[in-house]
């Protein structure tokens, strides 16, 4: 039994600016055969989740292609076109096959497709006909397409945010394709997309709303000859169609149980839809309940410059209220190449005065000019082995600067930009976060897996940017009307 192993994965943020091409894939890495293996087995990603499946469940998974570079702006139609083609291209040569399995994420978006995941499985369907069963594995945010389930045989998506599960949920899905080739099992999907958006503060998966949700599709789950089921909270940065919460359940042979399965999700969901509305507090208000909190570290989840949604990681709008407010032992990242260039020329043990941050755009704040030492000069690369959101373990966020300001903060400044979803960011440069009295983590849920365990208390703050949680913020052209809570009187029958 010969299974293909490809994937094209990418979130991408509408709003932001720059574009997404084929250099940025290529420096993120774009895998091919055994490369896939050496860099992706042990992780706990999609890909390495495939590739236990491969020894579980006893067939031959032959990797092909897998790209993916961090959230970013729309994908350029020559960078679609290049890594899709030569996807295709490699199923095609290395044929026949008995099943494919794609790791995508859900939420790309190119410059021709809105549905970019959509497009890719369509194209995959054409080629290797409608017999061949195609596994997809997606992430909690994408934003489901009926053009995507009508062209795979099984869908499975998170079901944990931060994002723990990446490989179990590939096991499932690699599972249920080969009990689908040994004709042991008939899936059928059933696809539900309430006019329904989950505020982007409310899509953590161990508290409230979501925790229900969950429990709700745990339940359908259980339910007799249920295989799967799943819920997207989807992705409100992506300006297509589609954008919003959806409801899969995938039943063996029977449609109407996976229909009455699907809808039995969304309606539950939709009676929930009051809460899925943000409330955060402003970065004043945030920084004071930090620096007064009886003991640190206090966390702070910087929203709009989510990392992992597509921002620019260089925001300065805590830093410079922190300043403002003259609140110490303050600890963040920031993208900065040029900040970080300085400071190498000035070497180690140098005292300089620079600006730094908020040179992607005007939308996260202005440069803040600081005075500090430099403390440690780093490669930047660093690896993680403890889960984490979205399963990585090999990170390189560039050449890296740590800063010690007169304002007595820590700057980690980095050449590449890089989520703080690994705590081992920080340990890796002789950073102790948990010394602190504030940390800014530049995510929303992400982070926490690696701030968690240390934290005092987690704050989520809602600052500007191309994520923040004021969703009135963005002018969507594409999204479904009426489209609650942008439409109060939106209803869903």
């Amino acid at each position: 039994m010969r299974l293909a192993l490809l994937g094209f994965s990418h979130e991408t943020n509408t709003f932001a600016p720059t574009p997404t091409d084929y250099q940025q894939f290529e420096a993120s890495g774009i895998a091919r055969g055994d490369e896939i293996v050496r860099r992706y087995q042990g992780s706990h990603s999609t890909v390495a989740g495939f590739l236990e499946a491969s020894e579980r469940f006893g067939f031959d998974v032959v990797p092909l292609l897998y790209a993916q570079t961090e959230p970013s702006g729309m994908i350029t139609k020559h960078a679609f076109d290049r890594i899709v083609g030569e996807m295709l291209d490699l199923l095609k040569q290395n044929g026949p096959w008995d099943g494919v399995l794609l790791a995508n994420h859900g939420a790309a978006v190119s410059e021709e497709y809105h549905d970019a995941d959509g497009e890719i499985a369509t194209r995959v369907r054409a080629l290797v006909g409608p017999e061949v069963p195609i596994g997809l594995a997606l992430d909690l945010h994408g934003n489901m397409t009926r053009r995507m389930i009508e062209n795979v045989t099984v869908t499975t998506f998170y079901r944990t945010n931060p994002h723990l599960d990446p490989a179990p949920r590939a096991i499932e899905c690699a599972e249920l394709i080969v009990r689908t080739i040994k004709g042991e099992i008939h899936p059928v999907q059933a696809l539900e997309t309430p006019p329904l958006v989950i505020n982007i503060v409310k899509q953590f998966t161990g508290e409230e709303p979501m925790k229900s949700v969950m429990a709700d599709c745990e339940a359908v789950i259980a339910r007799p000859g249920m295989l799967s089921a799943s819920v997207a909270e989807g992705y409100p940065y992506a300006d297509v169609p589609e954008m919003g919460m959806s409801f899969l359940a995938v039943h063996d042979g029977d449609p109407l149980a996976a229909r009455e399965a699907a809808r039995w999700l969304a309606r539950r969901a939709w009676e929930r839809r009051d809460q899925f509305i943000g409330d955060t507090p402003s970065p004043t208000e945030a920084l004071k309940l930090a620096a007064s909190a009886p003991r640190g570290p206090v966390v702070l989840m910087d929203v709009g410059d989510n990392i992992g949604g597509g921002s620019p990681a260089d925001s300065t709008i805590l830093l410079a209220e922190a300043r403002r407010l003259g609140v110490r032992s303050y600890l963040q990242t920031l993208f900065d190449p040029e900040a970080v260039s300085r400071c190498v020329a000035a070497g180690v043990g140098s005292t300089l005065t620079l600006r730094v941050g908020a040179k992607t755009d005007r939308l996260h704040g202005d440069p803040v000019e600081v005075t500090g030492r430099v403390r440690l000069i780093s490669d930047g690369q660093f690896e993680e082995r403890r889960p984490i959101h979205g399963g990585g373990r090999y990170f390189n966020a560039g050449t890296t600067v740590v800063l010690e300001t007169t304002d007595d903060h820590t700057l980690v400044l980095t050449s590449r930009r890089i989520g703080n979803t690994s705590i081992e960011q920080m340990y890796s440069l002789g950073i102790r976060p948990e010394w602190k009295q504030v940390v800014v983590a530049k995510g929303v849920v992400s982070p926490r897996p690696a701030y968690e365990p240390i934290a005092a208390q987690i704050i989520l703050v809602n600052t500007p940017g191309v994520t923040t949680s004021d969703l009135s913020f963005f002018s969507y052209h594409r999204r479904r009307r009426p489209l609650f809570p942008f439409e109060q009187d939106a209803a869903y029958e």
